[in-house]
């Protein structure tokens, strides 16, 4: 029988009573939390919260937010996850077309005006809103119309329910990074997420006696998501971090002894840098990175060289994060690249040749594609897109390009738009920029592509810090000892900063306005000739 985060969370409170939830100056166990969320249950009842109701999230990592996301899988609604750097246009566009019947906020946080954005939000949005829930305050002023005011700390008064929770029951959308305008919303059912929660604890080593976490990522995103379901699943002790700040951080992996710590590449660099220790913390076991800055490609071997430990994967909303990952004892080199094995050993990984549609063999370079029964289940109000990103056997087609290694392993190289077709080839943008970095000084470097009257050319952004010089000639001349020609950029144009896009996660370079400035930068050359 298919169990649920429900279930999984029972099950910590039965089996690890020691285990606990750290949230600023509070602590409470597994069995405080599974109580609190049937209270809140209760309270979301009484606001007309039920199955299939969307509920959305727009608050950072706490327990008010498990308090709820647990209370909505008792009822059998839906959470709906908002990124809390997103402001009152995207936060519109979600509540407006999942339909939101429920919001669920924290004022205060951070002096962001949350609920003076929910004021301004055009009514037509969030007609079916009946109810606004606030947490870490007492009062706060919201004009929706039709719209009950709650508060999470009265709905923790309430009398406990029991629990409806069912595997096959929608449990949570979160917002696709697609390359389209508007983001898809992928939905996840409680079944399919207590299998993957299941599947990462063992593969990650959650379920060790004396695993703690730390969340430094937050719940909003698929990865702070997947890793907190995980936790439950391994009935792990852990901290929950409101907003990253590394020295915070740092201070808490050493005076908790916490095993193990996962975010991007720049968070984890951060984390070391706020530090002058050499090995700054020994308790710490693993950490599984995410590469979203590609200047940062080389950062394992810093990490190594300070004791930790850290190994990349692969995931996205529509199959949740760690949905794979490098092997503990591989080489940094193997470990630095995302992909690796999938946790789930059912799961099945192949690669499509892009022009000719046939499965491609190891080692070719195609379009990756993923079946495993933890995926999600649709994408919602479209089901046109939903038939769309399937194959007629089942496989997910993810949008990304990769090759096959050896056995179920993988290796991902970057979504199809994000490779450089130059000389005729496909042309993955870090094999340039490694070359670059190391003729040029270390020095910051995006490669992307631009048109020219002789066909696609590479076209380098670079970015100086205080102290570092940049000589083109040079760093041309010897890039060509080193690279094919065509692989050599056309163009090195100078940036103060990267274009940058907020994610959940932090900060991800744009390289699509990157690739738009380097075709204005062209088209001027040509003009003025």
């Amino acid at each position: 029988m298919t169990t649920t985060p429900v279930e999984q969370l029972h099950q910590a409170a039965l089996q690890a009573p020691a285990a606990r939830i750290y949230s600023g100056d509070r602590s409470v166990s597994y069995a405080d939390l599974l109580e609190r969320s049937l209270r809140v249950a209760g309270g979301l009842e009484k606001l007309g919260i039920g199955r299939g109701d969307r509920v959305a999230f727009w608050l950072p990592n706490g327990l008010p937010y498990l308090d709820l996301l647990y209370a909505c899988m008792h009822l059998g609604a839906i959470g709906v996850s908002i990124n809390t750097r997103f402001r009152r246009a995207e936060a519109e566009s979600i509540l407006a077309r999942t339909g939101a019947r429920a919001i669920v906020l924290w004022p205060e946080f951070k002096d962001i005006p949350f609920v003076e954005m929910l004021n301004e939000i055009d009514a037509a949005a969030v007609a079916g809103l009946r109810a606004v829930i606030l947490c870490e305050t007492t009062e706060a002023s919201v004009s929706i119309a039709g719209a009950t005011i709650a508060y999470h700390a009265d709905l923790l008064g309430e009398a406990p329910v029991t629990s409806a929770a069912e595997a096959d029951a929608r449990s949570m959308i979160f917002p696709t990074s697609g390359t389209t305008s508007a983001p898809k919303f992928a939905v996840h059912t409680q079944g399919r997420i207590a299998r993957h929660a299941a599947q990462v604890a063992s593969a990650m080593g959650y379920d060790a006696p004396d695993a703690h976490l730390l969340q430094a990522v937050p719940f909003c995103g698929i990865y702070g998501f997947s890793q907190w379901i995980a936790t439950v699943a391994g009935k792990a002790s852990a901290s929950l971090m409101p907003l990253f700040e590394a020295r915070t951080a740092g201070e808490l992996v050493r005076a908790r002894d916490i095993t193990h710590l996962n975010g991007p590449d720049d968070l984890l660099k951060r984390l070391l840098e706020a530090f002058a220790d050499e090995h700054p913390f020994p308790s710490l076991r693993e950490s599984l990175f995410a590469s979203f800055n590609p200047t940062l490609s080389d950062f394992i071997h810093e990490a190594d060289a300070r004791g930790l430990h850290i190994v990349n994967g692969f995931g996205m909303s529509e199959i949740f994060s760690f949905f794979s990952r490098r092997g503990t004892h591989a080489s940094p080199e193997l470990r630095k690249h995302p992909g690796g094995i999938p946790v789930n050993p059912a799961a099945r990984v192949r690669v499509r040749d892009s022009d000719t549609g046939e499965i491609a063999p190891h080692g070719q370079v195609g379009r990756l594609e993923v079946r495993s029964d933890t995926l999600f289940v649709e994408y919602w109000g479209d089901p046109n897109a939903t038939r769309a990103a399937f194959t007629e056997d089942g496989y997910f087609i993810t949008g990304d390009l990769a090759l096959m290694e050896e056995g179920n392993s993988f290796r991902l190289l970057g979504r199809d738009g994000d490779f450089l077709r130059l000389g005729g080839f496909l042309v993955n943008p870090a094999e340039i920029e490694t070359v670059l970095k190391d003729v040029a000084g270390d020095i910051d470097i995006v490669v992307v592509e631009a048109a020219s009257a002789r066909g696609n050319k590479a076209v380098a952004f670079y970015r100086l810090s205080p102290g570092q010089t940049f000589d083109e000639a040079e760093v041309r001349q010897r890039a060509k000892g080193l690279l094919a020609d065509f692989k050599v950029p056309q163009h090195f144009i100078e940036v103060d900063a990267f274009p940058v896009a907020m994610s959940p996660n932090g900060e991800k370079i744009q390289r699509r306005r990157l690739k738009e400035r380097a075709a204005e930068f062209v088209a001027a050359l040509i003009t003025d000739v």
